[in-house]
């Protein structure tokens, strides 16, 4: 008898033993819990460099809006001549330049300008100074056309986005993905980075202050962001979980009553 009163006495215990099965536990969904109110110092911006292949939008204006529209007609022509028998359309490309394999764009009047390398001021400094010559006051403005990140995995929205500007956060980019799903391995999420033909990787803890120090906390055009599930995934991916614990606490009651008759 008092073999069985042990076994009925242990027996509740087993009730969270087993419903923990597949769980997530808050601790691992929680993010910068260890942030402090003190500042935390940040290390001078990076400066995103142009490199081949690039898309440059490149807007000029002026004074003289017939001067400006020349420019902008022969940009047009420019860029269906690039692309006839290319399959393209112009429409899509009429507003961009893009960066050939020498680091060059080629544009109206001051035909190849170097690209590579150079931060997007650098290059609307030196396209102003070299229109100049023939528009004056000019107003240039560039940016990315071809900022697009991926994101994949444990988000709840995994797709590709376009930047509509000139730097993103691995953050701000989670948040256009729709944040984390709750199955969402936070301490581990990898960046794959291709920059002038050198692909790179890097795993990131975003749970972590000292993530807004890290190399990879600003994201580079094509960079992908991969989510791994974390172990309780498997459980919730091998059928409803309703079902899964049903199954488990009708076989609990049948062991319960098995004791409990066996008890007396």
């Amino acid at each position: 008898m008092k073999r069985n009163r042990f076994h009925y006495r242990w027996l509740p215990l087993l009730l969270p033993l087993l419903f923990s099965c597949g769980s997530v536990k808050l601790k691992q969904m929680v993010m910068f819990d260890d942030v402090r109110t003190e500042p935390l110092t940040i290390d001078t911006l990076p400066q995103l460099r142009i490199a081949p292949l690039d898309i440059i939008n490149i807007q000029v204006t002026s004074n003289d809006p017939s001067t400006v529209l020349a420019f902008q007609q022969q940009r047009l022509t420019m860029a269906n001549s690039m692309n006839a028998g290319s399959g393209e359309s112009a429409l899509g490309v009429q507003e961009g330049y893009r960066v050939d394999e020498q680091g060059e764009i080629h544009m109206p009047f001051i035909g190849a300008v170097r690209a590579q390398g150079r931060t997007l001021n650098e290059l609307r400094q030196e396209i102003s100074t070299r229109l100049d010559k023939y528009i004056l006051n000019t107003s240039v403005q560039c940016r990315f056309m071809n900022f697009r990140v991926t994101l994949l995995g444990e988000v709840n929205r995994p797709s590709t986005y376009t930047v509509p500007s000139e730097r993103v956060t691995i953050l701000e980019a989670l948040g256009m993905a729709g944040d984390f799903t709750a199955y969402a391995e936070r301490n581990n999420v990898l960046v794959i980075r291709e920059r002038d033909g050198v692909r790179s990787t890097a795993r990131v803890n975003v749970q972590d202050r000292e993530i807004f120090r890290s190399p990879w906390f600003y994201l580079n055009p094509g960079d992908i962001v991969y989510v791994r599930p974390q172990k309780a995934r498997q459980y919730a991916t091998r059928g409803d979980l309703v079902e899964r614990y049903g199954v488990l606490l009708v076989s609990l009651l049948s062991v319960a009553a098995t004791v409990i008759i066996t008890a007396r």
